[in-house]
Parts: C-alpha cells; sequence; structure tokens
C-alpha cells in the first residue's frame, strides 16, 4: 500500500469523502484525488495535519505500519542542553517536523517477563498506545503495537492478570522525518536529561549493514558516539531511584 492508498484508506475509515476532507484541511478537492491517485504527494505540513484530522501518526501516512515487519532498528545517545537545542535546529531544518508531544510512558511486567523484554502503555494527546517489545537481539528489537481506547479498564486488567507497574517516564518528544529514510526523536526526559534516538524507517534487508549506515548517519550529523546509551528508559529510571 503506497501513502496515497493509505490517505484514501484513513478518510474512508472516518467516513469522509474527499471534498469533507479538502475542506477541513483547506485544500481544493483535486488536491486530495491527486494525493490518493499519487499524482502529488502532501508537505510534510500537510501530513501532520492530515495525520491529525484522520487521527493516526504522520508515521504511518509516510511509511506504512508493515515497512518493517515489527523490527525496530535505532540507537540512543545522550546529549546535553545545548546539544538538544542545536539538534532541534538542525532537524527543523533539514527534516520535518512530524511531532511534538508531551508522552506518558507506563511500563508494566509479570514475574515471568525477563528483563528483554518490557510492556508499556503510552500516553500521548487523545492518544494511547499498547507496545511489547523484545530486545533480545543486540542490533534490533521486536515491536507490536495496538492501539487502546480505554486504558482504564487496559489498566484493570492488567491488575487481573499479575502485570505489575514498575515505572513511569514522562518526556517532551519532538520527532522529525529526515532524509526519507530515518526518523529522529529528539527527548527531554524528566529526571534523566536529554536524548536522541534515530530509527531506520525503512525496509531493512542486510541488518549488518543498515546498522553500519545508522551509524555513520549518527557520526554525520554530529553525535558523539561515546555517549550511546545501550539502556533504555525505563532501566535508567529504575537505576536513578534505587540510588
Amino acid at each position: 500500500m503506497n501513502y496515497g492508498e493509505r490517505i484514501s484508506q484513513l478518510r474512508q475509515n472516518k467516513r469522509l469523502t474527499q471534498k469533507e476532507l479538502a475542506a477541513k484541511l483547506y485544500v481544493a478537492d483535486r488536491t486530495i484525488s491527486s494525493w490518493e491517485m499519487g499524482r502529488t504527494e502532501p508537505s510534510l505540513e500537510m501530513v501532520v495535519k492530515l495525520s491529525e484530522v484522520l487521527e493516526c501518526n504522520p508515521s504511518y501516512i509516510i511509511y506504512g505500519d508493515d515497512f518493517k515487519d515489527n523490527i525496530e532498528m535505532e540507537i540512543k545517545v545522550r546529549l546535553t542542553k545545548e546539544e538538544y537545542n542545536n539538534l532541534n535546529k538542525y532537524m527543523k531544518a533539514k527534516g520535518g517536523l512530524l511531532l511534538d508531544s508531551n508522552q506518558q510512558d507506563i511500563y508494566y511486567q509479570s514475574n515471568c517477563m525477563d528483563n528483554n523484554k518490557s510492556l508499556r502503555i503510552r500516553t500521548s494527546g487523545n492518544k494511547k498506545i499498547l507496545t511489547y517489545k523484545d530486545y533480545s537481539n543486540k542490533m534490533y528489537s521486536e515491536e507490536y503495537e495496538v492501539e487502546v481506547d480505554n486504558g482504564d479498564n487496559l489498566k484493570k486488567i492488567f491488575s487481573f492478570i499479575g502485570l505489575k507497574k514498575i515505572i513511569e517516564i514522562t518526556k517532551e518528544r519532538k520527532v522529525y522525518s529526515y532524509k526519507n529514510k530515518y526518523e529522529v526523536s529528539i527527548d527531554k526526559v524528566e529526571d534523566l536529561g536529554y536524548f536522541i534516538e534515530i530509527e531506520v524507517k525503512d525496509s531493512i534487508d542486510d541488518y549488518s549493514k543498515e546498522y553500519d549506515e545508522l551509524i555513520k548517519e549518527a557520526k554525520y550529523i554530529g553525535l558523539n558516539l561515546n555517549n550511546i546509551e545501550p539502556k533504555r528508559y525505563p532501566q535508567l529510571m529504575i537505576e536513578k531511584t534505587r540510588g
């Protein structure tokens, strides 16, 4: 499915005609038709507006949700406050802002889950996403996501089946599209500091080669690879709270 087909599907799921969607975006009817037929592409600014109207993640419109077969490849690097500010300016100029939001992540675990696996409920704006991740492979993680329409009931279900809350993470996140291949998240994490995550948003055939390219891209934008952070936010927060 290409981007035009995704726009068409999302529009129809919302039971909107092309004319009605065009009115919400303040564009001509023929603009919607042109996008859906693949003759033209929406700008990044318009992708963000589309995602708000169609209630989806901007990344879905651009990349779809099946491009990586549930594989997530990324690196995370610690930043100083100065690096954080400079990188936001750089990415805004070179890429395009997809998302600017405050996020609350609550992590859960059962007695049978090892430390390489996590279960998370993320609240971002009006959306709640349940995510399961397996970090057993050091080069990439396996990820599965579903949208949740009743977070309170989900938490009750977790309690009934013995899943316990282990930590909560609050952060400000800005997400940028970069070179039509990477998604760059720049985070200000409460009590932990500043970070950047660069994720491959493309088909991955050769994982080793793709990881090398990811490292090269990190060097290209000036990241200090001595500050790569292999630990995940919940691990870092748990260590901090334990002193």
